[in-house]
């Protein structure tokens, strides 16, 4: 795959540096902020409320963030809302330094909060900055360097972490905010357009919220199967992402630091959320309904690997092929997605997007977490998000039976 300087333009080369900036010191956050929570020695549960801190302010923003990037210019939004990420950073530095937990995960809570801005802003975005026939390498690239920066940001994290403590990695996580705001800022203004196919929404940009965006995806099915297919797969990686912690802590599976092992699990994760996309673009699955369901089982069965690793290869395979699994949903709903959605409602599409996985993943994570501690095996946490995981899946199976929008033939 070429780089992005060559067909798909100077506004998305910048977004997508930006992007890549503000994850890698994301990274660092993640594996210190998740040291931290096992050091409190309370089990599976302190990772569970680390997950909490995650997604429960996206899934809370998320309808008024959709609305907000259909009503204003999306620059502004991504560029303000990254600036007050770093704020709240310098925050959890001044809670790390006093070791205090309870005001690093409050202000994570709100750090999340602010970045749950970003995500619809910047998913209505591509289309703008991006012709329709390259959103789907569009979204492969992002993913791609998702998994790059991931893999090196959680592994350096980890060693960093161990090394040097927590408050350096967020001090580095604040710094890339900052200079991520400055290249986001060079963007062209980004105000929301109505397009040929508004028709078919009846709305106009930002009227309404969150009960438009469902009751147009509800007449037109197939943007509403686009707008929920991460859902099976976030109920199972959250059971996973409890897990990989587990086994983590557990020296017979992966010996050494905990911080090492978990950037090593986490590592092999973001490998394969590169590997995932390009794997189904090779095979022509991405952005179609049989790339869905293929990624939806490839996430379950790496999970139950992962349950049954007994040895640092089988557990690193497991975390790899999660990665794909989960590279691969991600790249083919997005850009379904992106497809069917009409220009001005797709900050409020991609919010129902953001708030049903990011609320699958607490749903496997944090039930899972509580399901695992009382019978005592970190295992349970996995086997829950299975059955979570798969019974999403069947209800997506069931919704994709019902009526079908005139837009259908575009996904294909």
């Amino acid at each position: 795959m070429s780089g992005p300087r060559s067909a798909l333009g100077r506004g998305f080369r910048r977004l997508w540096i930006g992007d890549a900036i503000s994850m890698f010191g994301d990274w660092f956050t993640y594996v210190a902020v998740g040291t931290l929570a096992l050091a409190e020695g309370t089990g599976l549960i302190a990772v569970a409320i680390v997950l909490l801190a995650h997604t429960i302010p996206r899934a809370v923003i998320a309808p008024w963030a959709g609305r907000l990037a259909d009503r204003v210019d999306r620059r502004a939004i991504m560029v303000v809302a990254s600036l007050l990420r770093a704020l709240a950073v310098v925050g959890m530095i001044v809670g790390a330094r006093q070791g205090s937990l309870w005001l690093v995960q409050a202000l994570l809570v709100l750090r999340m909060a602010f970045g749950a801005l970003i995500e619809p802003a910047a998913s209505a975005a591509i289309p703008q900055l991006v012709g329709r026939e390259q959103l789907e390498r569009a979204n492969t690239i992002l993913s791609v360097t998702w998994s790059v920066i991931f893999a090196a940001g959680v592994a350096v994290g980890g060693v960093a972490t161990a090394a040097l403590g927590p408050v350096v990695a967020l001090a580095i996580d604040a710094a890339t905010f900052v200079i991520a705001a400055g290249i986001l800022a060079t963007l062209p203004r980004l105000e929301p357009v109505i397009e040929d196919l508004s028709e078919v929404a009846g709305d106009t940009p930002g009227g309404g919220g969150l009960a438009v965006a469902l009751r147009v995806a509800w007449r037109e099915r197939p943007i509403l199967q686009a707008a929920l297919a991460k859902l099976p797969v976030a109920i199972a990686s959250g059971g996973a992402w409890i897990l990989l912690h587990g086994v983590a802590e557990d020296p017979q599976v992966l010996p050494g630091a905990v911080a090492v092992a978990l950037g090593w699990l986490h590592g092999a994760r973001a490998v394969g959320t590169g590997v995932g996309p390009i794997v189904w673009t090779w095979f022509g699955l991405s952005g179609t309904s049989r790339g869905v369901h293929g990624s939806v089982l490839l996430t379950l069965a790496a999970t139950a690997l992962l349950i049954a690793a007994t040895n640092s290869p089988v557990a690193l395979a497991a975390a790899l092929l999660l990665g794909a699994g989960g590279g691969a949903n991600w790249v083919t709903a997005s850009t379904l997605m992106q497809r069917l959605t009409p220009n001005h409602l797709l900050g409020r599409v991609a919010s129902v997007d953001l708030l049903s996985h990011t609320l699958g993943q607490c749903l496997g994570g944090v039930v899972g977490a509580l399901i695992a501690d009382h019978m005592g095996a970190p295992a349970w946490v996995g086997w829950f998000g299975i059955a979570g995981g798969a019974c999403a899946w069947l209800g997506l199976v069931a919704l994709a039976a019902g009526p079908r929008g005139a837009r259908e033939e575009e996904a294909a």
